[in-house]
């Protein structure tokens, strides 16, 4: 692999942390909106989901350290806590947003699990299943509070695109599709960061009160 696909796909994963910092200034930045307009249950939560977003891609990071960039699928420790952490990050974010006690007692039921399903059987597609109920769990849960269909973008980047540019990085071995996957995931969460900054707006214009548009 030359030198220059290696540093364009350090570059792609590193695109992550960009979109997490943006994601967690929206939301300060709007907080007292989201805090005493729209009620919700703990921006903190909320903060330290992006933040294992980050702790995630660390993960992934430090082990693409070892295998010099070069991406093979493998059970391994790092990559466990990697998976852990997107987890962990799609379900403190989920949890933050609005109270549903069955949806939140499967979100957390699935946060513990994943770490303990991770390579059973030397497998991974427990992680996945688990994987996808934490998804549509964490995204009805921001079109409860959003209202806004863009947010359904999100799984057609993170569980669509980067899922098929990962499958047929695994299948084909042509390092040039894992240029892709952190992008497309980076891209999801900053559509849902967008739908997030301009919710107060849309909120204005619902209830015909402009002063809100200055929140």
């Amino acid at each position: 692999m030359s030198l220059g696909l290696k540093i364009a796909i350090a570059a792609a994963h590193f695109s992550v942390y960009i979109v997490v910092a943006i994601c967690i200034w929206i939301f300060s930045q709007r907080s007292e909106f989201y805090r005493h307009t729209l009620r919700l249950r703990s921006l903190p939560s909320i903060y330290w989901g992006y933040v294992c977003f980050a702790i995630a891609t660390s993960y992934e990071v430090a082990e693409h350290m070892g295998d010099d960039w070069f991406y093979v699928s493998q059970i391994s420790g790092l990559n466990n806590l990697f998976y852990s952490f997107i987890v962990f990050g799609l379900g403190f974010i989920a949890l933050g947003l609005k109270k549903n006690t069955w949806l939140d007692l499967l979100m957390i039921a699935c946060m513990v699990a994943t770490p303990f399903l991770y390579g059973v059987n030397d497998s991974k597609n427990p992680l996945q299943v688990i994987q996808l109920i934490v998804a549509v769990i964490f995204i009805f849960k921001w079109y409860v509070v959003m209202r806004d269909w863009r947010v359904f973008l999100y799984l057609l980047f993170s569980n669509v695109l980067a899922l098929g540019a990962g499958i047929a990085l695994i299948v084909t071995g042509n390092q040039v599709f894992h240029l892709f996957i952190g992008p497309l995931s980076a891209i999801a969460l900053l559509i849902l960061g967008y739908v997030a900054w301009i919710k107060p707006y849309r909120y204005a214009a619902a209830q015909g009160d402009a002063s809100l548009e200055d929140v």
